[in-house]
Parts: C-alpha cells; structure tokens; sequence
C-alpha cells in the first residue's frame, strides 16, 4: 500500500467532504466543469491515495464513489481534516 502525502502536479479543484461513509462521500467543491464519471484521487497524510469517480453533480455537490472502500480510521482522518482545514485537493486520475 502506497501511502502519499504530496502530488507532483497542482490540484485540479479543493473540496470539502460530506457524508462520508467508507464507499464514497459528497464533496462541495469550488471548481465548475466537475462533471459525472470524472476520476480523480485524494491524499491523506497516513493513509493510502484515495482514488474514485464522480458519480452525480448537482450544482457545486459531487457525489464520489472510492474505487475500494477506505479504513475508519481514513474516515475519521477526512472528516477532521474536512472540519479543521479547507477540505481535501482532488486531483485528476
């Protein structure tokens, strides 16, 4: 399991998650053009990229479905850092 802190290439849109589960989550992101069936992965610092695809798109909501179900302890890593800091950074898969 690779675990990823950084991204070599700047972030395509910030995010903030909502509703996480260990399938997926909604995202209030800044960014216009997200649009359904986009791939894009996340990091959190401790714990394995996320990867994913946006499933729906209601104005700034995304639904995100993770390629493979993450760890509570992943859960808890973004909701904390989705509460404390201004979200997660998506990146282009």
């Amino acid at each position: 399991m690779e675990v990823v802190t950084r991204h070599q290439h700047s972030a395509y849109a910030s995010a903030v998650a909502r509703h996480i589960s260990a399938e997926g989550c909604q995202f209030v992101v800044e960014q216009v053009g997200v649009v359904q069936g986009q791939r894009f992965s996340f990091a959190l610092d401790g714990h394995p990229a996320v990867r994913g695809t946006v499933r729906w798109v209601v104005k700034d909501r995304v639904g995100f479905a993770f390629d493979q179900p993450i760890s509570r302890d992943a859960q808890a890593a973004m909701r904390e850092r989705c509460h404390v800091v201004q979200g997660v950074e998506l990146y282009l898969s």
